[in-house]
């Protein structure tokens, strides 16, 4: 028995309409990718699976994008080729960001640290006499704040402990900040002590 040519005609519209549906679905994701290129809205630059970027190519928006999507609970390293700067980033599931430098590329410069909120305002400063005092903990072990530069083995000893760390804490007036420890492998890396990106 056949059907009527009236019956199957909206039959083969829909399985031809479906096939254009997704080769328009396919096209357009690389479309949009060049609009928005037109538009000033770059994609950002990814980062790879060792946890680092190069930003030298991205432009300030791109920068932000970055900055704000970065994956949480590890360390990131962000390098600008192009200035010679670069540094160590970890957001926490809560947003804030840790910024670690404990090897400087210039030896003249100090080992620090800084800690923004979600908004990227610097909250806390590793040498800032104003906030009281600063206690890092590594699986919960208080070193206190290591990067005071009265006790250099002190520090020493954090550098090595931060490595084999699970989990860093930062306590600070009466506020505990948690980020875990992922890609430490990354932390051994030389990075700007002074240059922002």
């Amino acid at each position: 028995m056949h059907l009527p040519a009236i019956y199957t005609l909206p039959f083969i519209l829909i399985i031809s309409s479906l096939s254009a549906c997704q080769t328009i679905s396919k096209t357009s994701s690389t479309v949009s990718d060049k609009v928005m290129g037109m538009l000033g809205k770059e994609k950002a630059p990814e980062i790879d699976k060792k946890g680092t970027v190069d930003i030298s190519k991205s432009t300030q928006q791109q920068l932000e994008t970055l900055l704000t999507n970065m994956p949480k609970n590890q360390w990131v390293y962000i390098e600008n080729d192009q200035q010679g700067t670069s540094t160590l980033k970890n957001k926490s599931a809560d947003s804030f960001t840790l910024s670690l430098k404990l090897n400087c590329k210039i030896s003249t410069q100090r080992p620090t640290f800084s800690l923004s909120n979600a908004d990227g305002q610097d909250i806390l400063k590793a040498h800032d006499t104003n906030v009281g005092q600063i206690q890092i903990l590594l699986d919960n072990k208080n070193f206190g704040n290591p990067f005071e530069t009265a006790n250099q083995q002190k520090f020493q000893n954090f550098k090595t402990a931060i490595a084999q760390a699970k989990v860093i804490k930062v306590f600070n007036a009466s506020k505990l900040y948690t980020f875990q420890n992922n890609k430490a492998e990354l932390l051994s890396k030389a990075v700007s002590c002074r240059d922002s990106l």
